[in-house]
C-alpha cells in the first residue's frame, strides 16, 4: 500500500471531460488501458499538445481549428487511496520495463492493481520497443537486451504518471476535475 499519493495531478487532452470514463483510454499503453494523470503540469501540457498534433494528423488537417486543448487539475481522495492496491515504480528499471512490456504486448489491463504510479514511456517509446521485440538489441527477454532498451529510452528524462484502470476506483479516487489555464 502506497501512502505518499499526491493530491493534485494534471491531465491534458483534446476532449472536454465531464466525467472520467476509463474505457475511453487507448489500449496497449504503459500500465494498461485506462485513465492517465501526469504528476507535473508541464508534462500534462506536453501530452495535451502531442494529442492535438495526433488528432490533426488523423483528421488530415480537416477542421484542425476545431480541435481544442484542455488541461485539467485532478484532485484525488488521498484517504481513499490508502485502501487501494497501488503498484509504484520509483524508477525506470528492469522491473518497470517488464511491466510496460507486458501491458503493451497483452493489452487491456493485464494486472490486478487499482492504481499504478511510475515513469512515463511515451508513444515515442514504441520505436525502441519494436527494435527490442525485433531482436535488434539482442534476444528479447534477456537482461542484456533490456539494459540496451533502458539506455535507449533515456529514462532520466521520463516524467511520472498515475494510471487508473477500474471505473469504480476512478469514481471514488477522483474527487474533482477542474479546467485550468495552461498558457
Amino acid at each position: 500500500m502506497y501512502q505518499q499519493i499526491k493530491k493534485v495531478l494534471y491531465h491534458g487532452t483534446v476532449s472536454e471531460i465531464v466525467k472520467v470514463d476509463v474505457t475511453k483510454g487507448r489500449d496497449k499503453k504503459d500500465f494498461g488501458k485506462g485513465f492517465y494523470i501526469a504528476v507535473s503540469k508541464i508534462q500534462a501540457v506536453g501530452m495535451m499538445h502531442k494529442k492535438r498534433l495526433e488528432a490533426v494528423r488523423r483528421s488530415r488537417n480537416k477542421n484542425s481549428g476545431n480541435i481544442k486543448e484542455y488541461l485539467y487539475e485532478v484532485i484525488l481522495d488521498t484517504e481513499y487511496a490508502k485502501s487501494l492496491d497501488i503498484k509504484v515504480f520509483e524508477q525506470a528499471d528492469e522491473e518497470w520495463l517488464d511491466f510496460i512490456l507486458m501491458c503493451r504486448e497483452k493489452g487491456g489491463i493485464p494486472h490486478g492493481h487499482d492504481v499504478v504510479i511510475g515513469p512515463t514511456a511515451d508513444d515515442d517509446t514504441m520505436l525502441c520497443l519494436r527494435a527490442y521485440w525485433d531482436g535488434l538489441y539482442g534476444k528479447a527477454g534477456t537482461s542484456e537486451a533490456k539494459q540496451i532498451l533502458l539506455n535507449n529510452l533515456e529514462t532520466e528524462n521520463l516524467g511520472f504518471q498515475y494510471f487508473i484502470g477500474k471505473q469504480d476506483v476512478a469514481d471514488r479516487l477522483i474527487t474533482k476535475m477542474v479546467p485550468v489555464e495552461w498558457r
